[in-house]
């Protein structure tokens, strides 16, 4: 496959992946997805990576899903590309590391609900998030489903069912931007959001991901019951301890 993901060190513990189709407004297909995909488990794998940014080459985050891959498609190719899609999303769900997504220009059908599935949206705020899969008479589908927990349901048909994006600074305002930044800064503002995570211990984050992501998936009382193990484990690990003892010396 021809690689379209740049991968580069940001600091010592900060990766930075980047779509690298700039004259396509970084459109993904399904070989850019599965490179993207290859790359968070890499990462995930990388005891040297503590937090990944996702971010656009060019003038745009990304446009979402090429459209050759419709107009040229058939039932079975886009089966296989809308699994390769909730692949990637779930990856960046259950990832054990934080993921900020560095949103610019465009950030439309696939790749909103890629940025949806991030722990955090650094967006500039004349960013264009939408989600236009109406246009094409198709329905948006797998983890749009992350817009209602991110927006409220209103919000989310409205772009669901209008197919007409909002700017950065509505995104922020409607909860689903962590933060603006102007262009130059971006990815700087983005390093430094997960940077305020990663000064945790990596086994607390993760875990945290982990409960965080069930209790967006489970009945409300089972959510609670499997918060209890996950602390008792910490305490069996003595971080809990330690810390109190630091802050208490202090």
């Amino acid at each position: 496959m021809h690689p379209v993901i740049a991968l580069e060190a940001l600091d010592p513990d900060l990766q930075l992946l980047t779509i690298d189709r700039p004259a396509k407004r970084n459109a993904l297909t399904r070989e850019s997805i599965e490179q993207l995909t290859l790359a968070l488990r890499n990462a995930a794998r990388d005891p040297t990576v503590r937090g990944v940014i996702l971010h656009g080459a060019g003038k745009s985050f990304c446009a979402g899903v090429d459209l050759h891959e419709f107009a040229q498609g058939t039932v079975e190719s886009a089966r296989r590309l809308i699994e390769a899609l909730r692949d990637l999303c779930a990856t960046v769900r259950t990832l054990p590391k934080p993921v900020v997504c560095a949103i610019h220009g465009h950030c439309l059908g696939g790749a909103l609900e890629l940025a949806a599935c991030c722990d955090f949206r650094v967006c500039t705020p004349d960013a264009q998030l939408g989600m236009p899969e109406v246009l094409l008479g198709i329905p948006s589908v797998i983890d749009a489903v992350m817009l209602t927990h991110h927006v409220g349901a209103g919000r989310a048909r409205e772009l669901l069912l209008t197919g007409d994006p909002i700017d950065g600074q509505t995104a922020y305002a409607w909860g689903l931007a962590n933060r603006l930044a102007p262009p130059e800064a971006l990815v700087r503002n983005a390093a430094d959001l997960l940077r305020q995570v990663t000064r945790h211990a990596p086994e607390v984050i993760a875990s945290q991901k982990t409960l965080h992501q069930q209790w967006l998936d489970l009945p409300y009382s089972e959510a609670v019951e499997r918060s209890i193990e996950p602390l008792l484990d910490a305490v069996r690990a003595g971080r809990p301890q330690q810390a109190a003892r630091a802050i208490l010396e202090r």
